[in-house]
């Protein structure tokens, strides 16, 4: 490996050197303030070395990663949005009295798997980060020792992920089998290849292999039916923690399975069959499960749940319009989820554990607007409401699945989509509605969090809010740059 390949790998070496730094920071006693500001250090300089990567792109580094447009735009999306997690992280830990000398590396290990993810071109490099990742996140979720809800959703991410990653380490298995090689671009290929040879060992086996890859795939993404780990783990973890599954988990997994698919001949019809049929159960199952929540927290599980349908609509519309709006939309995805769960966040951090009634939230309008405002404009995006950047999104996903003949996709996305509106509109009600109710019992039930006032946080908690909401509405009034930020990456990826 040459000094050049070492600077293309700057960013992921930046975060893995800083997340053993606050390691070692930690158990010599280093206070929470130093580890936090140490955590937004790394992820500074992290986010300033992708610009010295950017010339060196496109390069690969050994045949296990490649950095191009591609996984730059991506390592930018997830590492700031770990920077955001960072800062919000800050107050929630000092409420619960948590040093957060484990948190905070283990959340730079989490980056760390992000980033080898986005960048893997082959599959051992990809199940690494992906192991990285959801060892990393398993201690996240148990970082609250002392909450049964935390432990609780641990240990079911524990078992459920474990068997994910057994079925991904067998699919693979069966697809080298198959194709005697375990590179993501001639995996795809040969794999297509080997179905024409319907009744063959190989083809048998690549068959088996790529259904084992795909229900290892959805459980990871939490797609219907392996959708079953998600609210509960999203209930019990805390607000943070859940976020960063939410957004930079799936996102890293989405993005690793695009670059999977790019591989795929254009003329294969079986896989986007199948991804269709995953799209509409599973943004039918999110939505219609959402409307039944009372709990915050596991309605928006259900939630993402269904905005990942919407991105496998896309997915299975294909081509560079396709793929386009999947980033496009996993974009402002993270960004209006990450902005959602940092609302939740701030009101826990002012609380003995999270807030997740959603009546709780009753007359936030009034007694916290700032704050409401952001919430607010984060459930119209999710909603898919001009002129926010999430209705951009549903647009580019739809105009993918018309261009690519696929109405049928279209016309379940709009229906689901229409189904989705009613729960974010509750929320929308629910904080704007008077704060008084009649009974001191359903005061201490409903009005927990718009009686808690001030709300007591940092200064970066509402600064990187705002800065959330800022983005989707920049995003949803000016797209232009944005679309030509993610078509560049795109043609780099499809390109290699």
């Amino acid at each position: 490996m040459s000094n050049t390949d070492l600077v293309a790998l700057l960013p992921l070496i930046v975060v893995a050197v800083m997340g053993a730094v606050v390691m070692l920071a930690g158990a010599y006693g280093a206070r929470r303030v130093m580890l936090h500001w140490l955590t937004i250090l790394g992820i500074g300089i992290a986010l300033a070395s992708i610009v010295s990567v950017r010339p060196l792109a496109p390069r690969d580094v050994t045949p296990l990663l490649r950095i191009d447009s591609y996984s730059i735009l991506f390592m930018t999306l997830l590492f700031s949005g770990t920077g955001i997690l960072a800062i919000i992280s800050h107050p929630y830990l000092r409420a619960r009295r948590c040093a957060g000398e484990a948190y905070y590396s283990l959340l730079l290990f989490a980056t760390f798997g992000m980033g080898v993810l986005v960048c893997s071109t082959h599959f051992a490099s990809l199940f690494l980060g992906l192991e990285t990742l959801t060892v990393s996140l398993y201690g996240l979720l148990a970082y609250l020792r002392t909450e049964r809800q935390s432990l609780e959703a641990a240990i079911k991410y524990l078992i459920l992920a474990a068997m994910a990653s057994g079925l991904l380490l067998f699919g693979i298995a069966l697809l080298y089998a198959a194709t005697g090689s375990l590179v993501l671009a001639d995996v795809a290929a040969l794999s297509a290849d080997a179905f024409t040879t319907a009744g063959s060992p190989e083809a048998i086996w690549a068959a088996v292999g790529v259904l084992m890859l795909i229900a290892g795939f959805a459980f990871k993404l939490a797609l219907v039916p392996f959708h079953m780990w998600s609210p509960d783990v999203y209930q019990g973890a805390p607000a943070p923690v859940t976020a960063l599954i939410a957004t930079g988990s799936k996102g890293a997994v989405v993005a690793a399975l695009l670059r999977l698919l790019s591989g795929v001949p254009a003329d294969d019809a079986l896989l986007p069959s199948v991804l269709g049929a995953l799209a509409v159960v599973t943004m039918f199952g999110g939505n219609l499960l959402a409307l039944l929540q009372t709990d915050m927290k596991r309605m928006l599980a259900y939630s993402s749940i269904a905005h990942i349908g919407y991105l496998f609509v896309a997915m299975a519309a294909g081509g560079v319009v396709g793929t386009e709006a999947v980033v496009f939309y996993l974009i402002i995805y993270v960004a209006m989820t990450l902005g959602t769960f940092g609302v939740v966040a701030v009101f826990s951090a002012n609380a003995n554990s999270d807030i997740d009634d959603i009546n709780a939230y009753r007359g936030l309008g009034r007694r916290h607007p700032g704050l409401a405002m952001v919430l607010s404009v984060m459930m119209l995006s999710l909603a898919g409401i001009p002129p926010t950047g999430g209705f951009l999104a549903k647009f580019a996903v739809l105009s993918a699945a018309i261009a690519a003949g696929r109405t049928d996709l279209a016309i379940a996305m709009v229906l689901a989509s229409a189904i989705a509106i009613f729960y974010y509109l509750r929320v929308l009600v629910v904080i704007y509605m008077d704060p008084k109710v009649t009974s001191d019992a359903s005061r201490r039930k409903t009005n927990l969090v718009s009686e808690t006032s001030p709300i007591h946080t940092t200064l970066g908690s509402p600064v990187a809010l705002t800065a959330l909401m800022l983005m989707i509405l920049a995003i949803g009034i000016f797209p232009e740059p944005w679309l030509e930020a993610v078509g560049a990456a795109v043609s780099s990826m499809i390109g290699s």
